[in-house]
């Protein structure tokens, strides 16, 4: 394994950094600080500051400059991906969303219309989709869904409940997973569809958070009709194009750097900080932990590059995938409860106090971190992958 970046890879990073530096401004929101369960996810300025954002990204060509070029991107490789997801999460810039969760199905599954229509919309960042996957009773058993499509015509008829939805109330369509063969096994007989989300018969309820803010919305379906060219890929065959999806959702570059940053920032602050008159640093036992954290970052960190060095290679990382997420997970949550444990009751202080430690979102963080061992597949899912799939041990 060769983790050296060459020296146009560098050059492309400085010019990542100096973009973000002159371009990007939070304006004292958290879009990104825990992932999808970022504090401001759904404040509507923060929402409108991350679509600005995201025309930058489209005017530079970075939004999707890592598409094949047949799409409209450059084919930027592997290692050129790494160093601008990484550089983008550590200085707490949204990245992209224009490559894990949609594209990707598009391409290899989609029929024309999702590739002359859908495409060159979301590839200027004109677009927002949101996932239709979970339901109340199928969980990590995405195979179990009971959400139903009939066919009529030209259309199909969908109808059913989903659940977990982030983003649903802002998104113009939806990938959904629905039963079309109630009779087929049930990893058979389902169907990929992209769903308007302004479509009549679409019902939602939002879902608040352990600290009351809307986070998750249950996404009713009452005979919702849906063209038959919104299916992706074929009949009863949507099992294929979900795990594309997945596959894509479960790799994990920008975690590590954002973490880092993170550290840095408690740091500088914790050298300034005092209790009884002596600087929060020279505790032994806050020292020891900070120390501990960068370890757990680097190793987190080359994790990833494994990672990125294998699709260089032109292999498919699964069960490493699921080590990053997993890893991952535990590393957010672990620096963002540990440090908050430390703090004692300032480290619970939510970022409208003004004596909220550090850059404010540490409490909060500690809270919302909970759901990323949930979302995406949970913990259990990925070590039943990673001894599966690397042990070989059986089911």
């Amino acid at each position: 394994m060769d983790f050296q970046f060459s020296p146009e890879d560098e050059t492309f990073r400085k010019e990542v950094r100096d973009f973000v530096r002159a371009e990007w401004d939070p304006k004292g929101y958290d879009t990104i600080g825990a992932t999808i369960a970022s504090y401001d996810l759904h404040t509507e300025e923060a929402i409108e500051l991350v679509k600005e954002w995201q025309q930058k990204l489209a005017a530079k060509g970075w939004w999707t400059f890592h598409w094949p070029t047949e799409f409209g991107g450059t084919g930027a490789a592997i290692s050129r991906q790494l160093v601008y997801r990484e550089e983008m999460s550590y200085w707490g810039a949204p990245s992209t969303g224009a490559s894990d969760l949609v594209s990707p199905v598009l391409m290899f599954h989609g029929n024309e219309w999702h590739k002359q229509e859908l495409l060159p919309h979301y590839a200027t960042a004109e677009i927002e989709f949101c996932r239709l996957l979970s339901e109340p009773g199928s969980g990590s058993d995405l195979a179990s869904v009971t959400t139903k499509a009939i066919r009529d015509g030209d259309d199909f008829v969908v109808s059913g409940q989903k659940i977990w939805t982030s983003m649903a109330e802002m998104a113009d369509y939806g990938q959904a997973i629905v039963r079309t063969d109630p009779d087929a096994v049930k990893h058979r007989g389902l169907t990929y569809l992209i769903i308007d989300m302004k479509s009549p018969g679409i019902v939602l309820r939002p879902i608040n958070d352990m600290l009351g803010q809307r986070r998750w919305s249950e996404v009713f379906f009452d005979e919702v009709r849906v063209p038959a060219r919104n299916m992706v890929g074929e009949l009863n065959r949507g099992w294929y194009a979900t795990m594309t999806h997945l596959s894509f959702e479960r790799s994990n570059i920008g975690g590590p750097a954002r973490m880092l940053r993170f550290l840095e920032e408690f740091t500088d602050w914790a050298r300034t900080e005092k209790v009884n008159g002596t600087p929060l640093l020279d505790d032994i036992r806050l020292r020891h932990k900070l120390a501990d954290y960068r370890l757990q970052v680097e190793v987190a960190r080359m994790i990833s590059y494994r990672v990125a060095w294998m699709q260089t290679r032109g292999e498919i990382p699964v069960k490493e995938s699921s080590m990053t997420k997993n890893w991952g997970d535990v590393l957010h949550q672990g620096i963002y409860r540990g440090l908050a444990s430390l703090l004692t009751d300032s480290g619970l202080l939510r970022p409208e106090d003004p004596k909220a430690p550090a850059n404010r979102f540490l409490g909060v963080n500690a809270f919302l971190s909970t759901g990323l061992s949930i979302g995406g597949g949970t913990r259990e899912i990925q070590k039943n992958i990673i001894a599966q799939r690397a042990l070989g041990l059986p089911r």
